[in-house]
């Protein structure tokens, strides 16, 4: 499946439930590409510009993550700044928050966790408080790391180019091949950390569960009170963690967490009867010209233009 629509790239991911949140306008394109290898998933996605990524990892799935753009110190997972060569682990119902200052382009594999390389590569977490906590970042040789997206892509290319007719053995034989590589990969490994499941830095820690603490209501109206008594911080505290963690406000972050909201919930276009003026309030929306404004800047466009597109696909109406 291949989209290059933010509003579908965020409902695409495969392997864990995510939230993404669209920071800055975006400077590339956005896409996914992903299909199953008999029980694999293999996904391909490019993140077209900067923004926050709060997620779940699925239950019977460690899913792998590496860029196949190069780019160091652009990716930070929970608050561990990625190089661009890591490998990235996440065990089975591993909770993560990657937070991207620009475009990125990714790989990720989703193994189930029986598969024989997903218990290998997991025995460092097991040793943990919380294993299904517990994230690597493993380091990787740039050949070694470029050898492993490339045997990705050719995967995709052998599945794209057969018959339909070969593909479920096609499939069989690309999973093997690729699990015969990541075991290669994590032989010829650099290095590998454990991010710790009790964060030592305070701004690390108060971020972390401020963004835990607003994943879990996804759809409630969040304010900076709600923030400061869920952390129990003062709020120059509050602000001090972000401004270093994320280079924004608390405030700012609630912003672009209202924006992006709002422009999940217009754009599915399944409320037919629900107004704009309507949706807008269900999500705290007071001062309407000063938001539109702000979400034209980060979406291209007016709140009403993203409202009448569904709705003029369903009439059969062009805009």
């Amino acid at each position: 499946m291949d989209l290059n629509d933010f509003g579908q790239y965020t409902d695409a991911i495969q392997g864990a439930t995510v939230t993404f949140l669209k920071s800055a306008p975006s400077s590339h394109r956005w896409g996914v590409k992903y299909l199953t290898l008999n029980r694999t998933i293999l996904q391909f996605g490019a993140d077209g510009g900067p923004g926050i990524v709060h997620g779940v990892t699925e239950p019977t799935f460690t899913t792998l993550i590496i860029q196949s753009s190069n780019f160091d110190n652009r990716v930070v997972l929970d608050g561990a700044p990625c190089q661009a060569s890591d490998l990235v682990i996440l065990p089975p119902d591993s909770h993560f928050t990657f937070v991207r200052s620009g475009h990125v382009e990714w790989v990720a594999w989703s193994l189930p966790r029986e598969e024989s390389i997903a218990r290998k590569i997991l025995p460092a977490a097991t040793n943990q408080e919380s294993p299904k906590t517990a994230k690597h970042l493993v380091r990787l040789p740039e050949p070694i790391a470029s050898r492993l997206i490339e045997a990705s892509k050719q995967a995709l290319r052998s599945i794209c180019n057969c018959a339909p007719a070969d593909r479920p053995v096609m499939a069989r034989h690309m999973e093997r091949a690729l699990m015969d590589e990541l075991a290669y990969v994590w032989d010829n490994r650099l290095s590998e950390a454990v991010l710790p499941n009790k964060y030592t830095l305070s701004s690390e820690r108060i971020v972390l569960e401020t963004l835990e603490f607003v994943r879990k209501r996804s759809t409630e109206i969040i304010n900076i009170t709600d923030i400061v008594k869920a952390t129990k911080v003062e709020y120059r505290t509050l602000l001090r963690a972000f401004e270093r963690y994320l280079g924004f406000s608390p405030k700012h972050y609630l912003r672009l967490r209202q924006l992006n909201l709002v422009h999940h919930e217009i754009r599915r276009g399944n409320g037919a009867s629900a107004s704009l003026a309507d949706i807008l309030a269900a999500h705290g929306v007071t001062e309407f010209g000063r938001f539109a404004g702000h979400y034209r800047s980060l979406f291209g466009e007016l709140p009403s233009e993203t409202y009448r597109r569904p709705r003029a696909v369903k009439s059969g109406k062009s805009l």
